[in-house]
């Protein structure tokens, strides 16, 4: 789908988790479809999830193929750990440790400074484009995984969606990343395999 009329939706109730989420369709290879793929894309997604460096991520020099691949590895990264974590799995050491790898390397290009009375971070000149863009993703991953909240990361039990997100529900039974999508088509589908059954 062109991204200019591509919109992302923000469902899962964590930053990281809706950055894992820009692959759609992720549990069906015949209708997978990455929405980060363009420099446009990343651009694009900065500015509907409100990112806090967006601006700096629109002046800037466009993100090339190595920036874009680079971007794509941490959020494959963030998937293979909170797959595991929603289904029960042990956590994968690897993707973890490069997660951790990435935090570490945006944070070398912040650093403190004052504004006044203010003490506040700020980007050295060195920051890059995926610095802006990741080190918010990063920071949200780091501090689900940190809490215990982790233990709410779900995935959607549509066959073919795969994207993740928060069960805050009451009941903690929350089964779709979206009633208003999936929970609906599976709730048509199942409509009308009853209604077949009747015949």
């Amino acid at each position: 789908m062109d991204s200019g009329h591509y919109t992302y939706q923000f469902v899962a109730g964590n930053l990281a988790l809706d950055f894992v989420n820009t692959v759609a369709y992720r549990s069906d290879p015949g209708k997978k479809q990455d929405h980060l793929q363009s420099a446009e894309e990343a651009r694009q997604w900065a500015n509907e999830a409100q990112l806090p460096d967006r601006a700096a991520i629109h002046s800037g020099a466009p993100l090339g193929p190595a920036a874009l691949r680079r971007i794509r590895a941490v959020r494959e990264d963030l998937f293979a750990v909170f797959h595991a974590i929603a289904s029960d799995a042990p956590i994968p050491v690897d993707p973890l440790a490069r997660i951790g790898e990435a935090l570490h390397d945006c944070g070398t290009r912040r650093s403190l400074s004052t504004d006044g009375a203010e003490v506040r971070w700020t980007w050295r000149p060195a920051a890059r484009n995926t610095d802006y863009l990741l080190y918010p993703v990063l920071v949200a991953a780091i501090e689900l995984l940190t809490s215990e909240a982790r233990g709410l990361v779900r995935q959607c039990e549509d066959a073919g969606c795969g994207w993740l997100f928060l069960d805050r529900s009451n009941a903690r039974r929350r089964r779709w990343c979206s009633m208003a999508d999936c929970g609906n088509r599976n709730k048509a589908r199942q409509h009308y395999r009853r209604e077949a059954g009747l015949r």
